[in-house]
């Protein structure tokens, strides 16, 4: 038998080589074609055509982007389902930003697409599932980085959409129904080679809050106005001032941006807006800092007299890690890049949209350390794009 699993491991990693360029080279184009959330209609598009090509039959979903195909052994068994996150963020200075729209791969969901592509493509011709039995599924999921969150939320409202990530929307449309184990991976954090399962991750509220005035001229009767963004400082302040209440073992990240403060400088603003999340590693806490941020606003506009409208949605749930599928993957990624290779990953601030998949499905994923720069930032890129032939080779950074 451990024969036999070598003989495999050796196969897979010939099938992996001869791949290698296809890979690579899709890569290359995601990377140069980025597009947000629920958005990625030429990724898309693209990767369709790549898997018609091959001779799959691919199912795509109404009114929402995603795709997903499959390999059947014609034997009963499990549905093993690898999944890659298609969207990008907005970054204008990142060096592979869209012109037009700002988009771009700083969290490294390209090389999701690429190498989920480029496993199930591997494993689905190269004959290595002839003695195996169940299916192989493929699925390319939208919308993991919940951004421009006014436009979801008006997509909610009109019906289109139903939630704010792309999982969950796929989970309520079925995409995931026939599934029983899901894999995924994502770029990692640093360059030294480490293969890492996800560790717990927060979950998070969305709020967005419309605040109203009155308008008047700047400098000729200001008196006469009521200055939303005014109350929008206000309410600012009073949450900072809330910070020092949050505990720091529930790891509270309450993050807002202000999206709109005015038309023109000559007018006393009678609209302004603010986006948030507030986040933590467990749903009551994320409830306590969510009421605390709407007092907060609430209390920004009554102290100007005017108001605060306030839409709240929910985010992601936690992502808990399942200790069994990390201690398998942690096997597997020693059979296959040679000890030391792996570590569990720890716990982080940030939310993955897994969270609410894992709550009802077993799913998981890694973290792959291939990068430099900082996720979500300018200079998140891929570190070497060698993938590690000989496993004996020392780790980068080591």
């Amino acid at each position: 038998m451990a024969d036999c699993y070598e003989a495999l491991l050796e196969a897979l990693k010939e099938a992996v080589e001869k791949r290698l360029p296809e890979i690579q080279q899709n890569g290359e184009w995601l990377l140069r074609h980025p597009e947000t959330g629920f958005k990625e209609y030429e990724t898309q598009a693209h990767c369709v055509a790549i898997l018609e090509a091959h001779g799959f039959k691919v199912r795509t979903f109404p009114d929402v982007t995603g795709f997903t195909a499959e390999y059947e052994t014609g034997r009963p068994g499990p549905s093993v389902m690898l999944m890659g996150e298609m969207d990008a963020l907005i970054n204008r200075e990142h060096p592979f930003c869209s012109p037009v729209t700002g988009a771009a791969h700083a969290c490294g969901h390209f090389l999701q697409v690429a190498t989920t592509m480029g496993a199930f493509l591997t494993l689905a011709e190269s004959g290595l599932l002839k003695d195996f039995c169940g299916r192989l599924m493929l699925m390319g999921v939208p919308a993991e980085e919940c951004i421009e969150q006014d436009w979801r939320l008006e997509e909610i409202r009109k019906g289109r959409l139903h939630f704010l990530g792309g999982k969950p929307e796929l989970m309520y449309r079925g995409a995931f129904d026939e599934a029983d184990l899901i894999i995924g991976m994502h770029a990692g954090f640093g360059s030294d080679g480490r293969i890492l399962p996800f560790g717990m991750h927060n979950g998070f509220m969305v709020e967005s809050v419309l605040f109203k005035g009155k308008a008047a001229h700047a400098a000729g009767n200001p008196e006469k106005g009521i200055n939303a963004l005014y109350m929008v400082n206000t309410a600012l302040t009073a949450l900072n001032g809330l910070r020092e209440t949050f505990r720091d073992e529930d790891r509270v990240r309450v993050h807002p941006i202000v999206t709109c403060g005015g038309s023109v400088p000559n007018v006393i603003p009678d609209e302004a807006r603010v986006e948030c999340q507030c986040r933590a590693n467990n749903m009551e806490t994320v409830r306590d800092a969510d009421a605390k941020f709407e007092r907060a606003m609430g209390a920004g506009a009554y102290a100007f007299g005017g108001k605060a409208v306030i839409t709240r949605q929910p985010g992601y749930l936690p992502y808990r890690p399942t200790p069994e599928f990390d201690a398998l993957a942690l096997d597997v990624i020693s059979d296959v890049l040679g000890p030391d290779r792996g570590a569990l990953g720890q716990p982080v601030a940030g939310s993955e949209d897994l969270g609410d998949l894992n709550s009802v499905k077993p799913a998981m994923m890694v973290f792959a350390n291939f990068m430099k720069g900082y996720p979500h930032g300018a200079d998140y890129l891929v570190a070497d794009p060698r993938i590690y032939r000989d496993t004996r080779a020392p780790l980068l950074n080591s």
